[in-house]
């Protein structure tokens, strides 16, 4: 057992303070743990009264202070035994609180407001209420065996597996969906209660259909105990009559065990326990949903790897994986899938949605963005707005609806409710795309807040989105943060190897078939870094070979023989020449494969992946009339190529970025400069996206041609540029000569250095010291302008814009916006801007201006010093030049010593054979002196400062 020693300080205010603190000394004496030192008890005529309160102070476990306004003030004052006894508790306090962080003394508040000074950070026990003594006494024996405090709660998590985030309030939406009439019967402040250690909340729903039903949600991280004796208590206090009672929770409870609390809680009734989603799945959604099975999937389909997106750690195969983490009590709030167009998240996707329909399990959803790419839409308002997972949905089923495809339609409540239990697997394929549709209707961000609302009510929404492009930034990751990301790797070897064999397994000379894809495929996966090729591509080969499977030679050479055209030759120009020769010869078409190209070509410079039939056949009219409709239905029939009814898209989403980038290549190395070629580089003005790279590519090892070529085309670009074009909001040229500069920036032997660049630049856009309308867009390297006028440019995002060299630089008529530069050459003048529209450079001219006035009061302070040397005791005097007051730091040196010199305004006093003095010219010393003495700056020593600041 152990013993607490405890010292009592206290004054003796009166009779009654001192038999009150006698009453907390003797209740606490009375227990067997406690001994108590005190004066009442231990002194009388023969103690030694110091001595006492010295060792009670430092030899006992604890010490209680019993505090009044008058023990306070004696206790400030070091008055009488109390100021004894203070300033040795004041040392204990602080030595106990330097080495243990807390110190041994318990303040006891009797009356006042106030603790002694050294005690004042100290929480206190309040006696001041007789009527509250008990509960007083009992937080002190609390403190003294170090019980006050409140335990932590057992470790249950980890910081890197978050539980996730419930808050179930939609319960009412589970019953609406079959009952219209419902009502709470109790008032929800009565069927919660934290308080205290009390974990209750419930609620019990009627419902009428015509007869009565009583539904009772238990919600998660309850007492259920507690909450049933609650639910008892309201139902016996109201006379609620309750023959059979339907209880929903998120998990079960063992069986029999609500019957038999409800039973010890005096209620009797006919019992049914569910789960909500037991429930949703039975009674809410429709037989005909459940038993739907007209997903197509595809019978080659072979998994592949997925990799976490955040730390490129790979997970496995993806259906796999991705099913096993949908099989999970707890979800994320999305399972999001990035990967480029062919890679196979269709496949994926269609496999995902089969495994669920007529599982027993749950229904599947699948949306995809490839359905709706050629509908008018125009069964949508203008008012139709897609701000929640809900609105996509029912704008996509109202869509195919129209087409003649609803399928099985859900109303919002039960598409909703049945997603927040996980019975709904939504499916989306193609966000990015689903978003350039609608463009003008599609908010991500309320999109995702919808999706996360959902998730937070049970953590088990089931929903797997997929998109080409990453169209979720950093801001939107960042508040998203319930959100998982993966990437599609692609086909290694062994995937290859695998989906062949499952492919042409049927066929007698399946063997042959494989290796001849296989030859094929190889070094396209040589050439890939990652060792990977996409599945289409296999895809693709592989529906060559198989239509040439009849025949016994199955040919698909991947050369470039023959090839008239510029182009890259890696592994997209390997495919889509191959595929253009082929169809050559099988579909006996008249024209040479580059004049196919050409079509394609052009349609890709004006549209993206989708554009009407109707434009391939005006264009193939244009300039094959004879034999247009012929020549048309053979293009049609390119791989390259799909046909939905009207429209046309290019098979694979990367295919119009690479007929782009050839088409911009070919342009160029034929010096086009017509209206159609400047429209298509300015699109890519900022130096981005998949055109852009084929063209860096191509002029990498071709830098003088690309200049030459440049040099002809920026000449007919820029002739007829008037002043009005540089202000204008329609920049077209602009950009398109901004593109040119791009590229420059990029390829070898133009990026390699500065200077370089900066040359090659002059020497497109200069004539007589003048550059004239150049244009540069986004992050172009730093250019040296010195001794340059500027004269009708552009320069939008250009960040490296002030990092530039521009001594002697003038920029007249200059059109400035998004000019945002972190660094700022010190040649940046805030004067060589004329008639000029500066945008965001505006703040960048304050900070320079403001710079320049801290660096002339510098300069000012500096020079004082430095004529000070030929000025002593108020007049002018010789110095030699090693006791005058130079300055590096501002350019007050040995050269600008001798400039003035030069200039005359520092002349020889004195020369010796062995040492030169020095003095301040005649024609100077009144310009000086007024400058030391007055601050005076006139002509003479404004000219002066000039010489520094160059």
């Amino acid at each position: 057992m152990e013993k607490h020693n405890l010292f009592i300080s206290y004054s003796w205010d009166s009779e009654e303070h001192k038999g009150w603190t006698k009453n907390i000394a003797d209740r606490l004496e009375e227990f067997n743990e406690f001994h108590i030192a005190f004066d009442q008890y231990n002194l009388d005529s023969f103690e030694d009264k110091n001595l006492f309160m010295e060792q009670g102070v430092f030899q006992t476990d604890i010490v209680l202070v019993i505090v009044t306004p008058t023990y306070v003030e004696k206790a400030n004052r070091r008055l009488g035994g109390v100021g004894i006894e203070t300033k040795m508790s004041a040392s204990r306090h602080w030595e106990e609180s330097s080495s243990l962080g807390k110190s041994k003394i318990i303040p006891l508040l009797r009356e006042g407001n106030c603790l002694p000074n050294y005690l004042k950070e100290k929480f206190f026990i309040d006696f001041r209420s007789d009527d509250n003594f008990e509960k007083s006494f009992h937080d002190l024996l609390k403190h003294i065996i170090d019980d006050a405090k409140e335990r932590r709660p057992t470790k249950k998590h980890s910081i890197h597996q978050l539980p996730p985030i419930k808050n179930l309030t939609r319960i009412e939406d589970f019953l609406k969906i079959n009952h219209k009439k419902r009502k709470l019967v109790f008032d929800k402040n009565e069927t919660t209660d934290f308080s205290s250690k009390n974990r209750i909340k419930f609620e019990l729903w009627e419902t009428r259909s015509p007869s009565i039903d009583y539904y009772l949600f238990l919600f998660e991280n309850i007492t259920l105990s507690s909450t049933i004796k609650r639910f008892c208590e309201l139902v016996k206090r109201d006379k609620i009559k309750i023959k059979t009672l339907t209880v929903l929770r998120e998990n079960r409870s063992e069986k029999g065990y609500l019957r038999r609390m409800l039973l010890e809680n005096g209620i009797d009734l006919e019992l049914t326990e569910l789960t909500y989603s037991e429930y949703i799945w039975d009674f809410c959604i429709d037989d005909d949903a459940k038993n739907n099975k007209g997903t197509y999937k595809n019978p080659f389909f072979i998994d592949q790897p997925l990799v976490d997106k955040n730390d490129e750690q790979e997970l496995g195969p993806a259906f796999e994986y991705i099913i096993k983490q949908l099989n999970l009590p707890q979800q994320s709030a999305a399972k999001i899938i990035v990967a480029p167009g062919g890679t196979g998240k269709t496949t994926l996707c269609q496999h995902i949605a089969g495994h669920y329909q007529g599982s027993g399990n749950a229904v599947s959803v699948l949306m995809q963005s490839e359905e709706l790419k050629s509908e008018g839409f125009g069964v949508l308002s203008e008012n139709t707005k897609i701000e929640s997972v809900y609105d996509l949905y029912e704008t996509y089923a109202r869509i195919c609806e129209r087409q003649g495809d609803g399928g099985f339609i859900f109303d919002k409540v039960t598409f909703e409710v049945a997603l927040l239990t996980g019975k709904l697997v939504l499916i989306i394929d193609g966000i990015d795309e689903f978003i350039s549709i609608f463009p003008e209707m599609f908010n991500l961000d309320l999109f995702l807040q919808s999706i996360d609302d959902l998730n937070n009510e049970l953590a088990s929404s089931k929903i797997i989105v997929t998109s080409r492009n990453d169209v979720f930034n950093e801001a939107i990751t960042a508040k998203y943060e319930n959100i998982d990301k993966y990437n599609l790797l692609g086909f290694d070897n062994k995937a290859c190897d695998k989906y062949l064999k499952k492919r042409f397994g049927k066929y007698d000379n399946s063997e042959k078939m494989i290796r001849k894809v296989l030859s094929n495929i190889e070094p396209l996966i040589i050439k890939d870094k990652d060792e990977r090729i996409m599945p289409f591509i296999v895809d693709l080969l592989s529906s060559i070979v198989e239509d040439a499977s009849e025949n016994d030679d199955i040919r698909l050479d991947l050369s470039f023989d023959g090839k008239d055209y510029k182009s890259n030759e890696d592994i997209t120009d390997y495919l889509v020449y191959s595929i253009l020769r082929r169809e050559s010869v099988r579909q006996s078409i008249e024209i040479k494969i580059s004049e196919v190209l050409d079509l394609f070509l052009e349609i890709a410079a004006s549209y993206t992946e989708i554009f009407p039939r109707a434009v391939l056949e005006e264009l193939v009219s244009a300039y094959y009339s004879e034999n247009a409709e012929n020549l048309t239905g053979k293009l049609l029939k390119n791989p390259l190529i799909e046909l939905d009814k009207e429209y046309c898209r290019f098979k694979y989403d990367f295919i119009s970025d690479y007929f782009r980038g050839l088409s911009i290549i070919n342009s160029i190395t034929k010096k086009r400069s017509d209206d159609d070629f400047v429209l298509l580089a300015s699109k890519y003005a900022f130096g981005d996206g998949g055109a852009f790279k084929e063209v860096i590519k191509y002029f990498n090892s071709r830098s003088e041609e690309f200049i030459e070529c440049a040099q002809r085309i920026l000449k007919d670009i820029r002739r007829g540029i008037s002043l009005e074009d540089v202000f204008s909001k329609r920049d077209i040229k602009f950009k398109a000569i901004s593109f040119f500069v791009e590229v420059l920036s990029f390829i070898n032997g133009v990026s390699t250095s500065k200077e370089e660049f900066s040359e090659v630049i002059k020497r497109l856009f200069s004539a007589n010291g003048e550059i004239k309308h150049l244009a540069i867009y986004g992050n172009a390297k730093t250019i040296d302008f010195s001794g340059m006028r500027v004269v009708g440019s552009r320069f939008v995002g250009y960040n490296g814009f002030t990092s530039s060299k521009f001594e002697g630089a003038r920029f007249v008529n200059c059109y400035f916006e998004g000019i945002n530069g972190n660094s700022i050459s010190e040649s940046f003048k805030a004067d060589m801007f004329e008639s000029c529209r500066l945008g965001d450079l505006e703040n960048i001219i304050d900070v320079v201006k403001q710079k320049l006035e801290n660096n002339r009061e510098v300069l000012e302070k500096e020079l004082r010093k430095f004529f000070g040397s030929f000025f002593r005791r108020n007049k002018f005097t010789d110095q030699k030049k090693a006791f005058v007051k130079f300055s590096d730091r501002t350019g007050l040196n040995s050269a600008f010593f001798n400039e003035l010199i030069k200039r005359g305004v520092i002349v020889i006093f004195n020369e010796k054979a062995d040492e030169t003095y020095y003095s301040i010219s005649d024609h100077y010393k009144d310009s000086v002196y007024g400058f030391l003495v007055n601050n005076k700056i006139d002509k003479k020593t404004e000219e002066i400062i000039k010489i520094v600041e160059k």
